[in-house]
């Protein structure tokens, strides 16, 4: 029984299809398709050819003679089913906690501190022994990409730790939800960012903020808050909502406040922001917004960095940055 798709089920499809061009222009001679329409009912393709009431062409489109076009109907209608098949795996076997060593009230992350190593065993996020009361030590917080949490944040964290001498912290805000498969990456991002009202992480960043202002080896006026992508939209997004909890907050390629009366909620929050010059995503006109509404903001457009998320410079990008906000 035919099934009218969820306007969420049928926008998604849409955008998997026209990327795909499925369908044709001169495979329909009398009307144009409209592109709004281009849903699960146009790939209802009827086994004998004929005309079908589902199907909103001039002509149905006989599988016998479009096997690429098959091809890719049977693509985009297997992807929701790899998306529930790939949380279903992430169910079985955690992805997140594999690579996290500490967890505050629901909320699980990778917590690297000085000298404790690289890996999971070796860190335990617990304070390095010593005879005195350790020492007070900035401490950032590095929130992860639309993929949610993986083990890149968690070396990164160490290697900040073990460097410049930090407590770095890589939180998971997708309650345990991680992948590396890109569609179910889409329905993550909508689900924490894109949708009205969505939370953007930001009360899973408070309790790691607030985690780590009970830490003996912390002092709790330099926490920074940085993100990368979906990350870096998160962090700027905490600092409206807790001004004046944190000491600053670093954007790497992360959507930014465009709004006035949100900007303004920084108040004297420091923020550094990193943006590909050639980004189109986020243009400068857009950032040139943002910055008018954000006297304290200071910005770097990386001519090395053309694109979002670029990838070869993107970890020395990250880094350096990184060493200016946390010292």
């Amino acid at each position: 029984m035919y099934t009218k798709p969820t306007q969420t089920t049928s926008t998604f499809i849409q955008s998997r299809v026209t990327s795909l061009n499925y369908l044709k222009p001169s495979l329909c001679t009398q009307q144009q398709l409209r592109p709004s329409r281009l849903t699960a009912r146009r790939i209802c393709l009827h086994p004998l050819g004929g005309p079908h009431p589902l199907v909103n062409t001039c002509k149905a489109l006989p599988l016998d003679n479009l096997p690429g076009e098959a091809v890719a109907a049977a693509l985009v209608l297997s992807l929701p089913a790899s998306v529930l098949l790939d949380e279903f795996l992430d169910t079985v076997v955690p992805r997140v906690n594999a690579i996290t060593n500490e967890e505050s009230n629901g909320v699980r992350f990778f917590v690297a501190r000085p000298g404790t190593g690289t890996s999971i065993e070796a860190s335990n996020g617990r304070i390095p022994e010593s005879g005195t009361s350790p020492k007070t030590r900035t401490a950032v917080i590095l929130i992860h990409q639309i993929l949610g949490l993986q083990k890149r944040e968690t070396e990164l964290a160490q290697a900040l730790a073990d460097e410049e001498g930090v407590v770095a912290v890589a939180p998971d805000t997708f309650r345990g939800q991680s992948t590396l498969w890109p569609f179910r990456a889409i329905a993550l991002g909508f689900k924490y960012a894109l949708r009205d009202g969505a939370s953007w992480g930001v009360e899973s960043v408070h309790e790691t903020v607030r985690w780590l202002k009970a830490q003996p080896d912390v002092d709790p006026d330099r926490i920074v808050v940085a993100g990368f992508c979906y990350g870096g939209g998160a962090a700027i997004r905490y600092a409206a909502a807790h001004p004046g909890e944190i000491a600053g907050v670093a954007v790497f390629y992360g959507r930014p406040l465009l709004e006035a009366a949100e900007v303004a909620k920084l108040g004297n929050t420091p923020v550094l922001g990193m943006y590909g010059t050639r980004d189109s995503q986020f243009p400068k006109a857009m950032l040139d917004k943002f910055k008018v509404g954000a006297p304290f903001t200071l910005f770097f457009l990386a001519a090395s960095c053309r694109s979002h998320c670029c990838p070869a410079p993107a970890f020395a990008c990250h880094y350096s940055a990184l060493h200016s906000s946390a010292l």
